[in-house]
């Protein structure tokens, strides 16, 4: 009986389109990658350390040891008061968490430039409920970084900045006089 509740409970997840969040195919320059991040034991970067290292990144601990560095350059919170009801008691506010990051070479030449990824979420807090208000805004803004994180991964992984850091890969690997005919 358990097992055909098991069965019966993994057709329903697979039918409505329900996936794990696996690991993604990164470009070979992203392979040996050092992470730069003014907060390097937060939240964010932690997160961003464990998805890049499911999906196969060798995280160095210098810059000189890495093919490519991913810099976050910033990570920023804001909150906008969207509304207040008649009574004043409920205010609901628009959080919003923005993160720019871009990749270089270890010497600073920029492979990819500076990317922003924002995420939002609405927080309705009750003027009597304020400590729960708080705990529950830090809850959104951990499950923004965790999206975030999941959109920087994804966009590192894209056809894009795959074909862009080859592109880079096969220009350095030109000599200086070699020009190439179109």
């Amino acid at each position: 009986m358990r097992s055909l509740f098991l069965i019966l409970l993994l057709f329903c997840l697979n039918s409505c389109g329900f996936h794990l969040r696996g690991e993604f195919s990164l470009a070979p320059a992203l392979h040996k990658l050092y992470l730069e991040s003014k907060d390097p034991y937060g939240q964010l970067t932690r997160n961003l350390k464990q998805y890049l290292k499911m999906s196969g990144v060798q995280l160095t601990t210098t810059p000189e040891e890495a093919n490519t560095v991913l810099t976050i350059i910033s990570e920023t919170e804001t909150q906008n008061l969207i509304s207040i009801d008649n009574s004043q008691l409920t205010r609901q506010y628009n959080l919003v968490l923005t993160v720019t990051y871009q990749i270089t070479t270890p010497n600073g030449e920029v492979l990819v430039p500076p990317q922003a990824v924002a995420e939002s979420r609405t927080l309705p807090i009750q003027s009597n409920q304020i400590l729960a208000g708080s705990n529950e805004e830090t809850t959104l803004y951990q499950q923004m970084r965790q999206a975030i994180v999941y959109d920087i991964v994804s966009h590192l992984s894209s056809n894009d900045v795959t074909s862009l850091l080859s592109k880079k890969n096969n220009e350095t690997a030109l000599p200086a006089n070699h020009k190439t005919s179109h």
